[in-house]
């Protein structure tokens, strides 16, 4: 039996290592620069807890993760690319676990098939190769989404073992276990809110008659089989309430119109959010099934009726055509109808309005669900056992290929970006973002050329007036980038790096105060980045302004800025009594 499983884990750690070890060498991209390159929060564990004060509590646990990386590896992407894989281990081995688990309570499997009792094996290297998983496992900063996966997946195994066994200790410790794991599972990212609906419908598929299954004399399974949905329900409130104070927001989100960032110009009401949403789930069932054409960035219009366009109206009708599924399968084929349950759950909270409308990294736990329904109803419809298995090995080995070769995209930012731009080409961010990479390379001339793009597709994009404005910086020509920069502030008056960059291209032209004004503002925007406060007392330097410059050097430094050695040398000549006063670490 060990060696048995052994052999299984040495093929999820091969094909694992085939698929994604490539990634080892790949860099940071997207929304790493944010979370990872230019968060300063990560960088000492003592000033973690300043990140709060802008990013969301329900990304607690991932972003810790970053200062974990940090302190073993700081900006060495490999260490980060190790982690994230073995996040996808840790998520297969759970994939492997509850889908024998479920197996096992829908009675689904022969015990003398050997073959088919693979199958949840089967389920486990599926969900390890499907393409649809490179965006959560390769994009580092998703990572928020395979960690969320973990502790989903944890917490539907241990509430189902608890529900399965009859020692009164072991029930009490799973079910503590699997609420510890949706804790933390909403300290990663917000989709653990449907843990509770998964339970209700796990429930309901696979206890329909919760007592018949367990022996009269334990009376704890009946209680619990009693009184199942309404403790499933109160867990589910007390759940909500805890989320509602993490992101200090309730039901409401429900209602708030956003400007769409899938599609440059449209703006989503909570009517046309939830009529895109039909399409949205067909075009996940369309990469589950069909993983071709993936795009990191898809430049999706929004639904503004059922048959604008029509399309719409399918999503809507596919999706209830599964709950009738759900519903007639549920006792005669449960382990199908709780793999559908799963897909349709799990894609629920995407109907919380938010500014992309789709991202491929939100399959990740959506694909379980639809994996284990497929793999059930081929075994049911394929009854040659050995032609079942070629077929499934088959469809394995494909998408192992297709996911390799998608990995490739994710080498770094600009092989990324300029895929995404022949894919959305008409869509203003993925110039932008290719700018970013030219301009990561030095190639500000053809960043510019990006940026400039991106502003004829959207004239109102904040950011890449920003971006460019840095570009003409790097060129020289300060004029030019501080026009931009005004134009960045006036679409987004809260960008502090906006102010901060201006301020050093006022620097730059010798206009000190006006420079130190715009360090203000950044500072009023967030007195918690060291930068301003470095470019501020340098400017003060200047202008001979020797204390107020050693006072912001000092809080730069305690905000964990790297102080020039240099200036420090300086500053120490033009003002030594404030330097005896309260000197700087070293």
């Amino acid at each position: 039996m060990v060696l048995k499983y052994s052999l299984r884990w040495l093929v999820i750690l091969l094909l694992g290592l085939l698929i994604y070890g490539q990634a080892f060498q790949f860099g940071f991209v997207f929304d790493d620069k944010l979370y990872i390159v230019s968060n300063p929060y990560i960088r000492d564990f003592s000033h973690v807890y300043l990140m709060w004060h802008f990013f969301p509590m329900t990304r607690l646990v991932g972003m810790n993760s970053f200062a974990l990386n940090y302190f073993f590896n700081q900006l060495h992407p490999q260490g980060y690319h190790i982690f994230n894989l073995i996040v996808h281990f840790i998520a297969v081995g759970l994939v492997w676990a509850l889908a024998s688990l479920l197996f096992k309570i829908t009675k689904w499997l022969p015990s003398k098939d050997r073959l088919v009792n693979e199958l949840p094996f089967i389920i486990a290297v599926f969900f390890l190769v499907h393409p649809c998983q490179t965006q959560a496992v390769t994009y580092i900063s998703q990572r928020f989404e395979s960690m969320a996966t973990v502790f989903y997946l944890g917490t539907v195994y241990c509430y189902l073992r608890g529900r399965t066994t009859i020692r009164k200790s072991h029930k009490f410790g799973l079910f503590g276990l699997a609420g510890l794991l949706t804790i933390l599972g909403l300290l990663t990212k917000e989709v653990i809110i449907t843990v509770p609906a998964m339970l209700l419908a796990s429930e309901w598929i696979l206890f329909p008659n919760p007592c018949a299954v367990i022996p009269a004399k334990a009376g704890i399974h009946n209680k619990i089989g009693r009184h199942r949905y309404l403790i499933l329900i109160v867990c589910g409130i007390l759940l909500y309430l805890l989320f509602t104070k993490l992101v200090h927001a309730d039901l409401s989100i429900f209602l708030q119109t956003v400007p769409s960032d899938s599609h440059d110009g449209d703006v989503l009401t909570p009517k046309r959010y939830f009529l895109t949403q039909m399409r949205v789930f067909l075009t996940f069932l369309r990469l589950l099934v069909w993983p071709m054409h993936q795009n990191a960035d898809y430049d999706y219009p929004a639904s503004t009726g059922l048959l604008h366009p029509p399309l719409t109206l399918v999503g809507l009708g596919v999706i209830g055509c599964i709950i009738f599924l759900i519903i007639k399968l549920r006792r005669n084929a449960p382990l199908i109808a709780f793999g559908l349950a799963w897909v349709l759950i799990t894609f629920s909270i995407n109907l919380a309005p938010r500014s992309n409308l789709i991202f491929e990294h939100k399959l990740y736990l959506i694909s379980f669900g639809f994996i284990l329904a497929m793999v059930a109803l081929l075994s049911n419809l394929v009854r040659e056992r050995g032609t079942l298995m070629r077929i499934l090995c088959c469809l394995i080995a494909v998408l192992a290929l297709v996911s390799y070769q998608r990995n490739k995209v994710w080498k770094d930012a600009l092989t990324l970006w300029d895929d995404t731009v022949h894919q959305s080409p008409h869509k203003a961010r993925p110039y932008n973002n290719r700018g970013a990479a030219y301009s990561s390379q030095g190639n500000f001339t053809q960043a510019i050329l990006d940026y400039s793009k991106a502003i004829e597709i959207k004239p109102d994009y904040a950011d890449a007036y920003f971006n460019r404005g840095n570009n003409y910086g790097h060129q020289g020509n300060f004029t030019q980038a501080i026009f931009d920069y005004n134009e960045a502030i006036k679409l987004n008056s809260d960008n502090l790096q906006a102010y901060n960059n201006r301020g050093f291209a006022y620097f730059q032209k010798g206009s000190f105060n006006q420079a130190i004004s715009d360090y203000n503002h950044s500072i009023e925007i967030n007195p918690y980045f060291a930068g301003p406060y470095y470019n501020r007392a340098i400017s003060y330097y200047h202008l001979n302004k020797y204390d107020e410059a050693w006072h912001d050097v000092h809080k730069a430094q305690e905000l964990g800025a790297d102080v020039d050695p240099g200036f420090i040398s300086a500053l120490k000549e033009k003002s030594p009594d404030m330097w005896r006063e309260r000197p700087l670490r070293k």
